[in-house]
């Protein structure tokens, strides 16, 4: 009963409220906390504090949230559940009932959507994290977790790119430096996208056929992807690899690896370099429909996009498995978070996107999300969907990461792990030898 569920997650709220803990079993919500606080809490006495009673602030919301849909006979689309981030976040939550409404079982309203009919030159499914698509093998690295961070749009470009770059080399794909778009992108930029979609059907009314988006770059305050991509094409140039310059969940421009320079010649250091991006929707793309849902199914055939969305809304932070269905996005402000759209597929509630995050393995499915499909906004994945120009791997790009972990080196490059290991053994070795030698000694005493 509970192998399709993960540690952490509320499975049910009747009597009481049951959680997955250790070992796939049923505990109480004071065994969750106190699991879950065994588990990933690093720090003092006072952040042990703070942890927990944010941990019980997440946990009596999603509690809330089952209870609300229980009162309205209502089963959710999706389950709830905890991951590292409830730790830190200490934001304030979106309306449970709002939730519960929004998240009901599709069977028990009129929300299914096929578009098998409407676009049948198109695969009825397809993810490029796995090998449902024309490569035949998965383009994306592992999932990484951008932490407390507001980096989200360094993850969703650097994911971008790695993806871009694996499948336009047919290399395995590389992890790259989150934390050097991180550190490097901060410019103030405006772009132009235009939306042959707009004014028709159920599309929102603010959204019209052209539109400009001011924004700037600011570290762990937020940003935006097509800015970071643009530096990463004219400034930065020269990518990093994640080994080389791990993510250090600040924007500091310092490097704990093998340092990139800006500008200058291809060093060993580079992993891969782009030349551009461009919105994977235009004036031209609604050749033969407007329908938003199938020009993105579209879009998607020859590779990833970056996206963003609404996730502040809806539960989608504490997202576990099933179907996030978006409430509607009435105005550009609810679109808040970046992440890349790989695919797409159909349940027996309709069709959904699979979007990989940047919330670490341990939040929705190993990081992934799917996301109910509709003739709207898409959760917002229809307003800034981009894709790269140009990508091509450096020197740099033979390094693999596998596991899908959240590999964190604490601040250092594996080079400067390499060194710190070579240092060690030669040190044991030395003390070795010289106990060896002590010990005989006492040993020619003794006898």
């Amino acid at each position: 009963m509970l192998d399709n569920y993960s540690f952490g997650t509320l499975v049910a709220c009747d009597v009481d409220c049951r959680w997955v803990g250790n070992g796939r079993r049923l505990v109480s919500s004071e065994r969750m906390l106190h699991e879950m606080l065994a588990m990933h809490h690093r720090g003092d006495d006072v952040a042990y504090d703070a942890a927990k009673r944010n941990l019980r602030a997440h946990m009596a919301y999603m509690e809330e949230v089952y209870w609300h849909a229980n009162a309205l006979n209502h089963q959710l689309t999706m389950k709830l559940g905890l991951n590292p981030r409830h730790l830190t976040d200490a934001d304030a939550k979106t309306d449970p009932f709002l939730v519960a409404r929004t998240n009901l079982m599709l069977s028990k309203a009129p929300l299914v959507r096929q578009l098998q009919s409407s676009s049948p030159s198109l695969p009825t499914s397809l993810n490029w994290c796995s090998g449902n698509n024309p490569k035949k093998r998965s383009v994306c690295a592992e999932v990484k977790s951008q932490k407390s961070c507001g980096s989200c749009w360094a993850f969703a470009a650097s994911d971008l790119i790695e993806t871009a770059v694996a499948y336009t080399t047919g290399n395995a794909p590389v992890a790259l430096s989150s934390q050097q778009l991180l550190s490097c992108s901060t410019r103030a930029e405006v772009h132009t996208y235009n939306y042959c979609f707009a004014n028709s059907g159920n599309v929102p009314k603010w959204l019209q056929p052209r539109m400009p988006w001011s924004s700037q770059n600011n570290g762990c305050n937020g940003g935006m992807t097509h800015i970071a991509l643009s530096e990463a094409a004219t400034r930065i140039r020269n990518l990093a690899t994640r080994l080389d310059w791990p993510y250090a969940e600040d924007n500091s421009a310092a490097s704990g690896g093998v340092p990139v320079g800006p500008v200058g010649p291809v060093d060993n250091a580079t992993a891969a370099h782009i030349s551009g991006w461009e919105p994977a929707l235009n004036e031209k793309s609604c050749t033969d429909t407007k329908d938003p849902a199938v020009l993105l199914r579209r879009a998607l055939q020859t590779g990833p996009l970056a996206v963003a969305i609404n996730a502040r809304d809806g539960g989608f932070k504490d997202y576990k498995n099933g179907l996030h269905i978006c409430p509607e996005i009435t105005q550009p402000s609810m679109i808040d978070h970046a992440l890349l759209l790989v695919g797409y597929d159909s349940g027996p509630s309709g069709d959904y996107w699979i979007l990989k995050n940047s919330y670490s393995t341990q939040w929705g499915l190993q990081g992934f999300v799917h996301i109910k499909a509709d003739d709207r906004l898409n959760c917002g994945l229809n307003v800034f969907p981009i894709r790269v120009l140009g990508a091509s791997a450096g020197s740099a790009a033979n390094v693999t990461v596998d596991g899908g972990g959240d590999l964190d080196f604490a601040g250092l490059s594996f080079d400067t792990w390499i060194i710190v290991a070579a240092g060690v053994a030669l040190g044991t070795l030395i003390l070795t030898v010289a106990g060896l030698v002590v010990a005989k000694a006492r040993m020619r005493r003794h006898y």
